[in-house]
């Protein structure tokens, strides 16, 4: 879950970082198929409270 997010929410050289509501809506919408369905809502939990996204090398 941690490195989709982190994939989705970083900018890369084909594409520019998605939306969060986006990556919330894709953690949602995978969670207990393609995300462990225990995970989905800490991460989502750590996203309302600002522990994510994590920013680093100056982004």
């Amino acid at each position: 879950v941690a490195d989709c997010f982190d994939a989705m929410s970083s900018s890369r050289c084909y594409r520019k970082a998605l939306d969060m509501d986006y990556i919330r809506s894709e953690l949602t919408k995978n969670s207990g198929s393609q995300f462990d369905s225990k995970i989905v809502p800490l991460m989502l939990a750590m996203i309302d409270e600002g522990f994510a996204p994590v920013k680093l090398y100056g982004e």
